[in-house]
Parts: C-alpha cells; sequence; structure tokens
C-alpha cells in the first residue's frame, strides 16, 4: 500500500509541475492585443529609419557600397525590431529586421586590415586573386557570387595564420576588437540566425525595402549563409587568449614564457573552435539550397542578395564543392606571403588540412617552439616619409674624344634596408661603375655629383632614419667643348622613427642550429600542416635561429 501511495504522490507532483510548466510557457507565448499593436508600430517607425539610413546604399555603385555601409549607424533600427521581437514573438517582419540589421552592422568594417595587415591575406584559396578579400564587403558580405563564395570562406584558411603573424604592437588592439567578438558581435550573429530561422521556412514572406526592391525566402536563406559564414570566423577569433600587458616589462616575459596562458586555448576554445567549423560548413549547405532555389524558378528573378543567375549555378555548385572538401581534408594551396613594405616575397604551394586547426586544435601555442627564455627590448613605430631633393651640376668645358652629341645617363640607387649600392653611368655603348671606375674615365661633373650623393645617403642613414631608398636618375647628351649639365631630383624614401615600446626579445635554449630545428616539437602543427618540416613552420612564422 505504501508503494501503491508514493507512486500516486510522485504522479500527482509530475503531473503538477507539468501543468505548472506548461502554464508558464502559455503564459510566455501569449501574446496580448496591445504588445501586438505596440510591435506593429515600432516595425513601421523601424522600416522608416533604415530606408532613410540605407537609402544611398541601395542606388549606390557596388565600388562605393562598403565605404557608404562603413559610416552608416544602424542602431536605431536593430533596436527598434529587437524590441518589436520581444513583444510580438509572431512579427516576421520584426525577425527579418533583427536578422536583417543584424547583418548590415556585422558587415561594417571590423578593423581585420588594420589589425593584421596584409598577414589576413595570406592565403589565396584555389589561385583566384583577391579572393581572400575582406570578407564582408559589397553584397553585405554575401558568398553567393562566384569569388565571394571563395572570398568569405577563405578566412577559414586566414586566420590560422593570420594569427600566426599577429604583429605583437597590435595585441593591443586585437585584445579590443575580441572582446567586442564576444561581447557583441556573437550574440549579434546568433540572435540574428535565430529571428531568420524562424521565418525561412515561409514561403510566402516577403518584405519590401524601399520601391521595387522586395526579399523573399530565397534573400533570407542567403543572409543565413552569410551569418553562419560570419559566426564561424567570429568564434575562431575568440578561441584562444591573446590577453597580455604590452605596457609593463614584466608582464610581458611572464605572458610569452613556456606555461603560461598567453596564446592558448581559452577554457571553450575547443568548443568555439569545433563550432567555427560547423558554421563553415552551414555557411555552404545554405548556399546550396540557394542554389537549388534560384535552379528551381520558372522564371529568372532578381534576387536582393543573391549575385548570379542559373546559367552560373553549375560553376558555383563546383565551387562549393571544392570548398567542402577542402574544410574536410588535405588540399594543396597556393599561397603568397608579403614582407613589411608590401613586397611579395615568397609564392608557393603547401598541403593544408585546415579542419585539424578547428577539430584538433593545439592547446598552446608556445609549445610548438623550441625551448627559449623570454626578456625585452626596445623597439619602434615608423611613419613613411617621401622627400625630393633637387641636385644640379655643371662642368664648364668637356673634353671627351670622339663622343660629341653622345647620350649619357647617370643611375645612382641605394638601399639601406639592402645593404646595397649601385652606381652606373653609361656614354653611348660604354658603361662604366662609379664604384671601380677611374677618376680618368668620366667627366669631373659626374664625380662631384657621386660625391655629393654619397653626403646625402650620410645625412640620411643616422640613427634618426632607417630605410632609406634614395636613387637618382639623368639623362642628357655629351657635347665636345660645350657646357655639361646634371640636372635631377634625389627621392629619399625612409621610415622615420615616430614611437617606442616594449617588446619581447626571445633567447634560444639551443646552442646550436640543428638543436634548434629538432626543439620545434610538431612542425605539422596537429597535422594542420602535413608535409612541414621545422624549417617550413620557422618560415612561415618569420623565426630564425639568428
Amino acid at each position: 500500500m505504501k508503494r501503491i501511495i508514493l507512486q500516486l504522490t510522485l504522479l500527482i507532483c509530475v503531473t503538477i509541475l507539468f501543468f505548472t510548466n506548461c502554464e508558464g510557457i502559455n503564459n510566455d507565448n501569449e501574446v496580448s492585443p496591445e504588445d501586438s499593436a505596440a510591435a506593429v508600430v515600432l516595425v513601421t517607425d523601424a522600416n522608416a529609419s533604415l530606408l532613410n539610413l540605407i537609402g544611398g546604399l541601395l542606388a549606390s555603385d557596388p565600388d562605393a557600397a562598403q565605404t557608404i555601409l562603413n559610416g552608416i549607424d544602424l542602431t536605431e533600427p536593430n533596436g527598434f525590431y529587437v524590441e518589436a521581437s520581444e513583444l510580438d514573438w509572431r512579427n516576421p517582419e520584426a525577425h527579418f529586421g533583427v536578422g536583417f540589421t543584424s547583418l548590415l552592422i556585422l558587415s561594417q568594417n571590423t578593423m581585420m586590415d588594420d589589425i593584421f595587415g596584409s598577414s589576413v591575406k595570406v592565403y589565396a584559396p584555389f589561385s583566384e586573386t583577391g579572393a581572400a578579400s575582406n570578407p564582408v564587403g559589397y553584397g553585405f558580405g554575401l558568398p553567393l557570387s562566384v569569388p565571394r563564395v571563395k572570398g568569405m570562406i577563405a578566412s577559414y584558411f586566414e586566420i590560422p595564420l593570420a594569427f600566426a603573424r599577429l604583429k605583437f604592437e597590435s595585441l593591443d588592439t586585437f585584445n579590443e576588437f575580441q572582446t567586442q567578438v564576444t561581447e557583441n558581435y556573437i550574440p549579434m550573429v546568433d540572435a540574428g540566425l535565430a529571428s531568420l530561422d524562424s521565418i525561412d521556412n515561409d514561403p510566402a514572406f516577403v518584405f519590401t525595402l524601399g520601391a521595387g526592391v522586395q526579399i523573399d525566402v530565397t534573400d533570407i536563406t542567403a543572409m543565413e549563409s552569410s551569418l553562419f559564414a560570419l559566426q564561424g570566423m567570429l568564434k575562431g577569433l575568440a578561441a584562444f587568449n591573446y590577453e597580455l600587458d604590452t605596457s609593463d616589462s614584466s608582464a610581458i616575459i611572464a605572458g610569452l614564457t613556456l606555461g603560461s596562458t598567453f596564446a592558448a586555448l581559452n577554457s571553450d576554445g575547443d568548443s568555439l573552435l569545433s563550432e567555427a567549423h560547423a558554421s563553415a560548413m552551414s555557411s555552404i549547405d545554405k548556399a546550396e539550397q540557394v542554389l537549388a532555389m534560384v535552379d528551381a524558378e520558372d522564371t529568372a528573378l532578381n534576387h536582393f542578395f543573391v549575385e548570379f543567375s542559373q546559367t552560373e549555378s553549375s560553376q558555383i555548385q563546383t565551387s562549393l564543392n571544392a570548398l567542402t572538401n577542402t574544410l574536410s581534408g588535405p588540399t594543396s594551396v597556393e599561397y603568397a606571403f608579403s614582407n613589411e613594405r608590401g613586397e611579395f616575397s615568397i609564392e608557393g604551394s603547401a598541403s593544408i588540412d585546415v579542419s585539424q586547426y578547428y577539430l584538433n586544435a593545439v592547446s598552446d601555442l608556445k609549445s610548438l617552439l623550441p625551448l627559449y627564455t623570454m626578456s625585452t627590448t626596445t623597439a619602434y613605430n615608423y611613419h613613411q616619409v617621401t622627400l625630393y631633393e633637387h641636385i644640379s651640376f655643371e662642368e664648364t668645358e668637356v673634353l671627351l674624344v670622339g663622343l660629341n652629341n653622345t647620350p649619357i645617363s647617370v643611375n645612382i640607387q641605394y638601399s639601406e634596408s639592402n645593404s646595397d649600392t649601385s652606381a652606373t653611368v653609361s656614354l653611348g655603348f660604354l658603361t662604366f661603375n662609379l664604384l671601380t671606375a677611374n677618376q680618368s674615365d668620366l667627366p669631373v661633373a659626374i664625380w662631384d655629383l657621386w660625391a655629393e650623393f654619397l653626403v646625402t645617403v650620410g645625412d640620411y642613414s643616422d640613427e634618426l632614419h632607417h630605410f632609406p631608398e634614395i636613387s637618382f636618375q639623368w639623362n642628357g647628351v655629351i657635347t665636345t667643348g660645350t657646357n655639361l649639365t646634371i640636372d635631377g631630383d634625389i627621392a629619399i624614401d625612409y621610415l622615420e622613427r615616430t614611437t617606442e615600446y616594449t617588446a619581447p626579445d626571445i633567447l634560444w635554449t639551443a646552442t646550436s642550429y640543428g638543436d634548434w630545428l629538432s626543439g620545434w616539437s610538431d612542425p605539422t602543427v596537429n597535422e594542420m600542416f602535413p608535409d612541414f618540416l621545422a624549417e617550413d613552420l620557422a618560415y612561415l612564422l618569420g623565426i630564425s635561429w639568428e
């Protein structure tokens, strides 16, 4: 009897709990007529505010669209849509507005180029020039033209390498950006996706955005594709810890010492990277859904967010298949790395399995390096300056037998960055190297010019000026017995020291180059670069034995 009573008691408790929860759910989902009406008013206000803000964007030239978008403050319409969706979860226009304005805000300039510089373009997947560009450009970052579908997912190649080349002096800026990513951008992406998910199965839904611009379920799916791509990129940015007090030398040493949490996975880093990879795959899946929708149209329609026609579907599907394969296993990728002066210093190809970065992450990037100790040094920021100085020499009588009316050219160049000087003078078919020529070989004016050039080099090669590039080019004609005039400009291109900061200085524990190479624990980086040797990874990271 006691057992039966106990069972009845449990049954009653569970029933009460069930009805209590159901009542709460019903109450939560219940929308009063007043809230529903207020949501409609908010959506109307949001639509008016949005159209007023982006009217110029809708009519702009594609090349100017990103610049215009970067200057728009979309806080007001986004806030209206969010408030309306909270008042009435059934209002589809409110949900669309949350997703749309979230996407626009996330497509604005997010300082990626400022933080990573040229490193964010280190890989150009599929050999297409410009494919690895800013992932949130014209089309609001949507990966649905042939170049765009590659460019968006290109970030999944670039981010691991961009992190590897993240400059020390950019850490403070990156940390501010990372805080924005975790506190604002990721929640905004999640909210946008949740809102669009509530209406992406309604084939009848249409949102009118200004005169003649309608957005339907195909556009909504395209927006989801873009948001998934951005979600993955942002979660990848949030996975590792790069917090470091760059103003305190002891903090720098402590932070970069082996065993610290700097450059290590955050507590949720593994899950963030796994989710980032899943988001990339979801982005591709949504793009394929858009392809199917466009292909199923009896009459080709103009979609606001779809930049291709049915005739391009096959090409885009091929690209999507290639992206799926690339995100799933090893592939050969062409790459180019540019140095600080913007010159391409290395181009080639490498085998890369980017999925390993996301699904088999290195827990502490510092552990890849050979054993080392840390100290600090004083480093400097520079401002590039170009100056022009006029130079003129005249010789009253030039006596060069047999060279009357002969063309003469003078080319003198000095590069401190390359520790190189060249100085040549051509007289007709004869060429003289001023570094080795005899004094009697050339007119006095040439030697006066050379002496003056060396003085100029000295003036711009002291401790306050670095990497000057000085050149002088002059062309004329020698006429025997008359004046010889040399007239031209010297261009001085140098980096002027502006500010200083405390920077890390690494000292390798190894005592020989061979020991140093053997100290690289895993040059493949958990099989992300399956064919890499220690020298390959060291070169990629810009780290040398010296």
